[in-house]
């Protein structure tokens, strides 16, 4: 790689330590040129792996890539004191939505059999199936089940690239493989957390949240029949006992009319619907505007250069900037609900949920 780990892993402790302006910048001005040699990684990825699945019949909701925000970068850092920059294998993600368990599992086995060519297979982390219940395997896969913490579940593949640029040899892409419900889970998380101001998917935050999260994925997991979280198996909850928590959650703290209360009123995008382009998300959570810049590939340096002036002129609280990537732009939202502040797939579900439980006279 253009950089070693070495270097990346310095520039990381500069970034959240030095207290010297021009020391900072340099880091950030080394931190983003690496950040950008991953694109040509996460572009080849995701042209291999749907081609891969179109040839197996794989149906595929929709996928997308994003370079790691700088703020979750330094967040992460400074929420894993012995995880280094340098380490990080998240940099460049690229996901991949499916509409169900079964096609999961499909797409799942898939991958495990066949190495995308022009990358190494590092490991798989599965964040939905655990050792006990797991059928089908590889020997670099490891069974987590659902995130004790948050309740987060998906499926997690690392890989590293191998090409005969130097500068780009060796970047590491995580590919995270999700069901459509796994997904607005996800993104109501990440709602959440951006309007309450706290890390929800790092199991920061209030609690009536994270319980109310957590339980809604045990339920999300009884429908799509995989293992629930270990804390409500060892409470010997089943789906009565959970619907019933979710309902009165629900009451005590308005949660679902919190997040229904949550849209953004205006989008802001140019014309230009480029195939595969760069999109740069500008959102302001106190105007609820969401500006859009669009770039077509072939403008990749210019798109990046902007997304780090723009990085570096945002307020925490005020606005974050997302660099992402669909095949269309109509598609954006859809990719991305949480930073349109859109939680409507997720509470058509939860409003189902509280209906039957009502109906069901378990409140």
């Amino acid at each position: 790689m253009k950089y070693g780990r070495h270097q990346i892993d310095k520039a990381g402790d500069i970034l959240i330590s030095s207290k010297n302006t021009e020391e900072v910048s340099t880091a950030i001005e080394k931190i983003n040129d690496w950040r950008t040699l991953h694109l040509p990684a996460l572009d080849a990825l995701q042209n291999t792996i749907i081609s891969l699945l179109e040839n197996e019949k794989i149906k595929i909701d929709f996928s997308s890539r994003r370079l790691k925000r700088l703020n979750s970068i330094l967040y992460k850092l400074d929420l894993n004191p012995k995880m280094r920059l340098g380490g990080m294998q998240d940099i460049g993600g690229l996901r991949i939505v499916v509409p169900d368990i079964k096609t999961l599992n499909q797409a799942l086995s898939v991958l495990r059999d066949t190495i995308p060519s022009g990358f190494e297979l590092v490991k798989i982390m599965n964040y939905i199936e655990t050792e006990e219940v797991a059928t089908m395997r590889h020997s670099k896969e490891t069974f987590i089940g659902p995130k004790p913490t948050s309740g987060y579940r998906s499926v997690h593949i690392i890989y590293k690239y191998v090409s005969n640029n130097k500068d780009t040899h060796g970047v590491k892409i995580e590919l995270q493989l999700r069901t459509k419900l796994q997904h607005n889970w996800a993104m109501a998380v990440e709602t959440a957390g951006l309007i309450t101001k706290t890390a929800l998917k790092s199991s920061q935050g209030a609690d009536e949240w994270l319980d109310f999260f957590k339980v809604v994925s045990s339920l999300f997991a009884i429908k799509e029949k995989m293992p629930i979280l270990s804390e409500h198996i060892d409470d010997g909850y089943g789906m009565k006992e959970l619907m019933k928590l979710l309902y009165n959650l629900n009451k005590d703290y308005n949660l679902a009319d919190t997040l229904k209360a949550l849209d953004v009123s205006n989008i802001h995008a140019r014309n230009e619907n480029y195939k595969d382009g760069y999109y740069i998300l500008n959102i302001n959570f106190i105007q609820r505007i969401v500006n859009v810049e669009v770039y077509p590939k072939e403008k990749e340096d210019d798109a990046t250069i902007r997304y780090a002036e723009l990085e570096a002129s945002a307020q925490d609280n005020v606005n974050a900037v997302v660099f992402v990537s669909v095949p269309k732009m109509r598609e954006l939202q859809e990719a991305y609900p949480s930073y349109f502040l859109d939680t409507k797939q997720f509470l058509l579900v939860l409003d189902t949920m509280i209906y039957n439980c009502k109906k069901q006279n378990w409140t």
